[in-house]
């Protein structure tokens, strides 16, 4: 007789792709089970520690993943977080220049301290879900699916963890890892390795950009796999509040800041204590000649002397020496499933580099893409098959899944390689100001349909996106268009705006701008 189980998902990673992933199995009716290699964050000090991430920018795409698994969830991290209306641009000569992300509707991004929203996330996780903390995945049977753990000793747990070298991720880098067939048997001896296993339906890697589940998964499929490190390092600083403004904020609360230097740039993100994590993005190249202490502190004197004037030299310096200088490297897997099994999500499929501020809100959207994936597909809470039989409705599922989800990972990666130029350059050029005034010009002429309404079974109802709309806000605002249909608008954009400065010039010469008009209104429609 067939007897019905749950299925059993096994999630390796409690960030915030983890969390949410483990929380939209829940209410799906899986049993469900989290490894984290870090310490339980729940009911500790989640204050940041201006070492190891960038502040997270929270926007559309990201409360729309949160929405869609638990609603309370967004307004809850929107009430933990300070929205940014736009950049703060701060020139050398002191100069400060606001630049609005949204200057029709007035919408922001959000930003949140990541130990908070991980915190937040982890303590929203009902008791039934069984969470392991201090546990490394060691290994991956899928030939009898089941999982191989290690736990450090109580020793080896409370020894200083290093941090140099960090790559920003929704996860720490656990190393690299032993292999997918069997258990590994060559443990160090501080490690505690588990002798049974952990039986799975679906492992999902959400352990960020050096995912042990994607190695494990490599060793037993061709997945195509690539990563690209860019020549800078970041270096995490920090701006202390100042009790003689109001809530403590030395600069405008309500911006992303920038200081834009070409070949390098700073930037700040606000706290809700009145501080600001600051975050210096250099050539590696650059840092190289900053080897001592007086050198460090002309490159600042001459490049940001607000912000030393603000955070003050001791400071600024005292963080610049001690921080480690992190990594910044771009991933893409594909594809990111293996057979009905295991699914990659967030960092460990796509890792990319923070200047879209779509790492978060691109692996959140991970999570809601499967969730209607699973429901199109009618993946119920229960199977009749035998732990480690192929279940083909969910291999079908997890397949159609890293199909639909492909060229968007692929698009924003792209996108935020490209951001990286615009913020610490373009930002600064006479022809990019006038760009987004031409932008927000043709949107309030050309306004795009209504944004569509999500469904559980359509993650982007809004196949093709029509009139005009700039690139900021189908990327930043609009959880109806995937990112590879904002890509390609863009690139349509960006070819009428040629055509109209040919017809522009055609004005000048034989006074056709009103057909020129017409023309491109028309074209921007179809297109």
């Amino acid at each position: 007789m067939v007897q019905t189980r749950p299925r059993k998902a096994l999630i390796i990673g409690a960030g915030p792709v983890g969390a949410l992933t483990a929380l939209s199995l829940h209410r799906r009716g899986w049993e469900v089970e989290v490894w984290e290699s870090r310490d339980d964050p729940r009911g500790k000090d989640s204050a940041p520690s201006n070492l190891r991430s960038i502040n997270l920018a929270i926007s559309s795409r990201g409360l729309e993943a949160l929405r869609s698994v638990d609603p309370s969830l967004a307004e809850q991290f929107q009430a933990e977080a300070i929205p940014m209306k736009g950049r703060m641009i701060h020139h050398v000569d002191g100069k400060q220049e606001s630049q609005l992300y949204d200057p029709i509707h007035g919408q922001c991004i959000n930003s949140i301290s990541r130990p908070i929203l991980n915190q937040r996330l982890v303590e929203s996780l009902p008791s039934s879900i069984k969470l392991r903390f201090n546990a490394k995945l060691s290994s991956v049977d899928f030939a009898h699916r089941k999982a191989y753990g290690a736990s450090p000793s109580q020793e080896h747990s409370t020894k200083k963890k290093k941090t140099s070298a960090l790559v920003p991720g929704e996860e720490d880098d656990d190393g690299a890892i032993g292999g997918g067939g069997k258990k590994s048997k060559s443990k160090g001896k501080e490690d505690h390795e588990d002798e049974e296993g952990t039986p799975f339906d679906l492992i999902i890697g959400c352990d960020g950009s050096w995912s042990k589940v994607r190695t494990a998964m490599m060793r037993m499929d061709r997945l195509d796999f690539s990563q690209q490190f860019i020549p800078h390092a970041y270096i995490e600083l920090h701006m202390p509040a100042d009790p003689s403004k109001p809530g403590g904020y030395a600069i405008d609360k309500n911006h992303l800041h920038i200081w834009p230097r070409h070949a390098f740039m700073l930037i700040g993100l606000p706290n809700k204590d009145g501080s600001f994590t600051l975050t210096l993005f250099c050539p590696f190249s650059s840092l190289a000649t900053l080897d001592t202490r007086d050198a460090a502190a002309r490159f600042f004197k001459e490049n940001f002397p607000s912000a030393v004037e603000i955070v003050g030299e001791k400071r600024l310096l005292d963080d610049f020496e001690k921080n480690p200088r992190g990594n910044l490297v771009t991933i893409n897997v594909t594809p990111s499933v293996w057979s009905s099994h295991a699914v990659l999500l967030g960092d460990a499929s796509h890792s990319m580099v923070p200047f879209y501020g779509q790492g978060l809100n691109c692996g959140l959207e991970d999570v809601r893409v499967l969730n209607s994936v699973l429901e199109k597909h009618n993946i119920t809470s229960t199977t009749e098959k035998a732990l480690g039989e192929t279940d083909s409705s969910l291999e079908l599922a997890l397949k159609a899944y890293s199909l639909e989800r492909h060229e968007d990972l692929k698009a924003i990666c792209e996108l935020a390689l490209q951001n990286y130029t615009e913020m610490r350059s373009h930002v600064l050029s006479p022809l990019h100001q006038l760009r987004r005034h031409v932008d927000t010009l043709l949107t309030r002429l050309f306004r795009s349909s209504t944004t569509a309404t999500l469904s559980l079974t359509d993650a982007f109802p809004t196949k093709k996106e029509r009139g005009w709309t700039s690139l900021y806000e189908m990327v930043t605002f609009r959880p109806d268009v995937g990112y590879s249909e904002a890509l390609r608008k863009e690139k349509s954009q960006r070819e009428i705006m040629g055509w109209a400065g040919w017809i522009g010039g055609a004005t000048l010469v034989g006074g056709v701008g009103i057909v020129g008009l017409k023309l491109a209104r028309t074209w921007a429609e179809r297109r």
